[in-house]
């Protein structure tokens, strides 16, 4: 697992948990690793076929031993092996299971671009619930922003940091202000550049 770290985007397949795998979707800036369970017999081989035309930018990874949720501590130690490194690709868990969240939201708060989707469909069809099915704060924020015309939404960080502050009465500290923004810089709801904001819902 060395080289294959290096790359600008980085997909973590939990196929314990999702088996539904349209690779043929991806371009050419993923690279990918498949977690497959230790009781895992076989492979679909239309699934094989599609990973064979990915080359080298696809990893097959049989976890070794069995127990509750082995796999998804196989894939946390991955991503711990990620923030380690420089640079840092954009990582992106393929898992319906919750479970990854609290680390993904810790990641991200220090750094490590992450995000978990249920389904390839949705990295195509960007979704603020399901980049942050675990952060209420978050969702109200992108929820009040989402009603409101992108013309009109601030522009620049420090305005979105008031503007943050405002929906919750100035009840949330500037600390939590801050990660909120990180967290939807991390998730690909804003992006920012030449100091200016541009949303992406």
């Amino acid at each position: 697992m060395t080289g294959i770290q290096d790359k600008a985007k980085l997909l973590l397949v939990d196929y314990e948990n999702v088996q539904q795998i349209e690779l043929s979707g991806l371009d050419d800036s993923f690279r990918v690793i498949i977690f497959v369970g230790a009781d895992q017999k076989s492979v679909p081989f239309d699934l094989v076929t599609k990973a064979q035309k990915l080359g080298s930018r696809v990893e097959w990874q049989k976890i070794t031993g069995n127990g509750s949720n082995a796999l998804d501590f196989f894939i946390a130690c991955q991503l711990g092996r990620v923030f380690e490194k420089s640079p840092r690709p954009e990582c992106t868990v393929l898992s319906k299971d919750k479970g990854f969240d609290p680390l993904l939201t810790y990641l991200n708060a220090n750094g490590l671009k992450c995000k978990r989707i249920n389904s390839l469909a949705e990295l195509h069809h960007k979704t603020a619930t399901s980049a942050t099915p675990e952060e209420p704060n978050l969702l109200r924020v992108v929820e009040v922003l989402g009603k409101s015309e992108k013309r009109s939404r601030p522009r620049k960080r420090k305005t979105l940091s008031q503007c943050i502050s405002a929906m919750f009465q100035k009840k949330i500290q500037q600390q939590e202000v801050d990660r909120i923004i990180n967290v939807m810089l991390a998730n690909g709801l804003i992006s920012e550049a030449h100091n200016t904001i541009t949303y992406e819902f």
